[in-house]
């Protein structure tokens, strides 16, 4: 499994890094991840969930939304219809700090790259204005693409159209050491997310005590341990129910559950439906 640290490859040549995903080439990083370099995401349409740092946002048609570093967030794309697109573009600080602030015209853009370390969700209008130029980025030129991008920021640092997920979002100001514990905690989840896992055994992992493992935890994340353990493991069920109509015991223990009734009480409390009710409501 992929690692949940998502280490972004700019090529050597390259200011930023464009990826496009479509109903049949999903994006890789699907699970609860995080990463130093600023994100733009467009999504043609179709319904899904935004799961960023502790909010969850659904969406009906399509979504756009630019954040800043180092914000814990899962996959945002989704598998409703044949006809979806994703566009990811990813670039670092260095393009900001080396390269933005050289131009006196990009002060507007400038602030709106600022503003995105409280997660910028942009309105319906927006994305479809700036469709063609997300969904025609990928096969164009380098020089192309720095361009386009140039003209997506702008258009959103002039539309005014957004709201921003948090009202102030302190991840910059985490300590590299802490940003860094956190990864590797949400990276050994991803990996053993299927094997029973202990506060006591993921403190000794990241070099704390338990207690103040959970104080961290807390601090990074607003959640206990337990409780982000428990929605990741349901978020892993709920898809592998709408993957395929596999049997309820199976979804359980590949989520990493063996208890029925415990299993049944999570995703209730996640879903607001049983795990049963939810597998007939797929048919």
């Amino acid at each position: 499994m992929i690692p949940i640290y998502e280490n972004i490859d700019v090529s050597l040549n390259t200011s930023l890094k464009v990826a496009t995903y479509t109903h049949t080439k999903q994006c890789e990083s699907e699970g609860w991840h995080i990463h130093p370099e600023y994100e733009l995401v467009y999504v043609r349409n179709g319904s899904g969930t935004l799961r960023i740092g502790t909010k969850e946002i659904p969406y009906k048609d399509g979504t756009l939304v630019f954040l800043g570093p180092n914000i814990p967030h899962s996959d945002f794309g989704n598998k409703d219809k044949s006809d979806n697109m994703e566009v990811v573009i990813q670039f670092d600080k260095d393009f900001v700090e080396d390269k933005i602030v050289v131009f006196p015209e990009f002060k507007i853009l400038r602030e709106l790259i600022k503003k995105s370390s409280r997660v910028l969700l942009f309105n319906t209008g927006l994305k479809e204005k700036l469709s063609a130029s997300f969904e025609l980025i990928e096969t164009a030129s380098s020089t192309f693409k720095l361009i386009s991008v140039i003209g997506i920021l702008e258009e959103m640092a002039l539309c005014n159209c957004y709201s921003t997920v948090f009202e102030s979002y302190l991840s910059s100001s985490y300590k590299s050491s802490d940003v860094d514990r956190l990864e590797s905690v949400f990276e050994y989840v991803n990996s053993h997310y299927r094997e029973p896992i202990s506060t006591q055994n993921i403190a000794s992992e990241v070099g704390l005590t338990t207690n103040s493992f959970c104080r961290f935890f807390k601090k990074m994340t607003s959640k206990s341990f337990i409780h982000f353990v428990n929605e990741y493991r349901i978020g892993k069920a709920i898809e592998l129910f709408n993957e395929a109509p596999y049997p309820i015991s199976e979804v359980m223990f590949k989520s990493g559950y063996t208890d029925p009734s415990y299993f049944s009480r999570q995703f209730k409390k996640k879903q607001g439906i049983t795990p049963s009710a939810y597998l007939h409501s797929l048919f």
